[in-house]
């Protein structure tokens, strides 16, 4: 993908723009449409699979249900589910009526699920049974919440049932009328930041958002199977459609008339079972996945042949990670792409293959990043570290209710401030180093947590890991890592502090020490929870081991 530099800020090629008065709505009806009795959705764990005019019959349905139940354009409706049929659908009716969809984390605590509905002030709540009295529970004293909508046969919880409402009513397919909105200023969706260093806020995205990334995404996928000569027919999605890089990636993927293949959780067999048995083409995955395919012994006993796109985003992914991948399975290739929720996912994708290994690529179409010095705000130039800000038509609406944090976090130029370190090379193509808020400070130095992760993931000893820094009166923080063991592994943390110390300056190394753990806390899109690594630190100030 081309990318040029001028003036210290790297382009992306030119963007072909988006009428602003277009309907995401309206483009999901005429591509599931044209989709008609093709397979569009298959369940790995049941094997159950469903085409697009099924989907699009059964979103018409429901849509006129809820218009019934009062549902109008800009109405808040919240989702909180595992993958299943029933989100896409009821996804799609939602955004049918002009109402603006929330999805929200099945793994919400209730501190989390109440101070989100407290944002978005939902008038009605799908839900699965997972989480139906965590649902019921926050949202019953909550005057704005009308209904709660329950997946599923059992009355879980005081609710109205999503399978009556379907059958409810039967509208033709040419005699619905997707909302009418103004594309460009109307939300589609709110979806949630990821919250990995405080509660997660509303992000709103515009009905022209979604179809600038809609049509990236098939600028992408068009781009690398002519450049590969490879047709891309079975995709497999994994990561939970509530998070923002699931959904819109899933929807994008369906809008091309690719089948996909969905887990409803993940699952290590079944995830290489849908692989081999459906021979998937491509799939979305998250740093964690591209390890287990790295290291994991289970990966040997299947056939991954089919496999030729692997996309890996939501937080950075070493080169050397990325090519213990490609030895172990023979897929010759993992393309990062780097994004955030307040520009619509994606930002950066390598089109490379492989040449460029360690990157996350260069700008997407119609998109500007210029990098910052963290301390002074100077404009930085090729190879220079810096925290990286972005201007695109890819920019948020705002964060809802919130427009303190929306004008902190978009400069006067229009340029959104990620919180994300990195810097660029000669031919534009972006590498991440870490989250600004993320870095450790041993004194005065940064020590980048990734670029450590990175390292011990490559010990044979080494699972997983984690690392943060541990409060010390003399040198400020301490670089700590937390390790989980390879079954059946010995190393200790005298032969993990050495081996980083063989390997890094010595302002990065482990002072803090290494604890060991069963697994390393992540959230749904595979970032580690660092707030919870570092409640795990001894409770006392350290002392620094000089």
């Amino acid at each position: 993908m081309p990318a040029t530099v001028h003036n210290k800020i790297v382009h992306g090629p030119e963007e072909e723009l988006i009428p602003a008065h277009l309907s995401y709505g309206q483009f999901l009806y005429d591509k599931f449409r044209q989709g008609g009795d093709r397979i569009a959705l298959i369940n790995a764990e049941t094997g159950e699979n469903v085409t697009f005019k099924y989907i699009l019959q059964s979103s018409i349905n429901l849509a006129t249900s809820l218009k019934e139940l009062g549902l109008k354009k800009g109405d808040v409706v919240a989702l909180s589910s595992e993958n299943r049929f029933e989100f896409t659908i009821a996804s799609q009716a939602i955004i049918f009526c002009g109402a603006i969809l929330s999805t929200l984390n099945v793994t919400y605590s209730p501190g989390e699920l109440a101070h989100i509905l407290q944002i978005i002030k939902p008038k009605f709540i799908f839900s699965s049974p997972i989480i139906a009295q965590n649902i019921y529970d926050c949202s019953k004293d909550l005057p704005c919440v009308k209904n709660i909508i329950l997946f599923g046969e059992y009355d879980v919880v005081p609710a109205l049932f999503y399978n009556e409402l379907v059958k409810k009513h039967h509208m033709s397919i040419d005699d619905f009328m997707v909302a009418d909105v103004n594309g460009a200023e109307d939300a589609v969706a709110v979806m949630c930041s990821s919250g990995t260093t405080g509660l997660p806020k509303g992000v709103m995205l515009t009905h022209v958002n979604f179809l600038t990334l809609s049509a990236h995404m098939k600028y992408y996928l068009s781009m690398s199977q002519e450049k590969r000569k490879h047709k891309i027919k079975t995709g497999l999605s994994l990561i939970p459609w509530f998070h923002a890089y699931g959904f819109i990636t899933t929807m994008a993927v369906m809008c091309m008339h690719i089948n996909v293949v969905f887990l409803v959780r993940f699952d290590e067999q079944q995830f290489l079972e849908a692989i081999q048995k459906y021979k998937v083409n491509m799939t979305t995955i998250v740093p964690p996945l591209a390890v287990f395919l790295a290291k994991h012994p289970l990966v040997a006993k299947y056939d991954l042949s089919s496999l030729n796109e692997i996309w890996c985003g939501a937080a950075p992914l070493s080169s050397e990670i990325q090519k213990m991948v490609s030895q172990r399975t023979g897929i010759d290739f993992i393309k990062q792409g780097y994004g955030l929720t307040e520009v619509t996912m994606a930002c950066c994708v390598d089109l490379t293959g492989g040449s460029k290994i360690g990157s996350c690529g260069t700008p997407a179409p119609g998109m500007k990043i210029k990098v910052l010095d963290i301390d002074s705000g100077k404009l930085l130039s090729i190879g220079e570290k810096g925290e990286l800000w972005i201007k695109s038509p890819l920019r948020m609406k705002g964060y809802m209710h919130d427009q303190e944090a929306s004008n902190a976090l978009i400069d006067s130029e229009g340029y959104v401030r990620t919180g994300d370190i990195g810097y660029y090379d000669e031919d534009g193509y972006f590498y991440i180093v870490d989250r600004l808020k993320e870095l450790i400070k041993y004194k005065g130095f940064q020590v980048a947590p990734a670029e450590l992760e990175a390292l011990l993931l490559q010990h044979p000893g080494v699972a997983d890991c984690g690392v943060v820094g541990m409060p010390d009166e003399a040198a400020g923080e301490l670089p700590t890592a937390f390790v989980v063991r390879q079954p059946n592994s010995t190393v200790t943390e005298t032969d993990i502090i050495q081996y980083i110390a063989r390997k890094v300056s010595p302002a990065k190394h482990l002072r803090g020490g290494v604890i060991f753990l069963k697994e390393i806390p992540k959230n749904a899109s595979g970032k580690i929870l660092r707030r919870e690594l570092k409640a795990m630190l001894p409770n006392k100030l350290a002392k620094s081991k000089l």
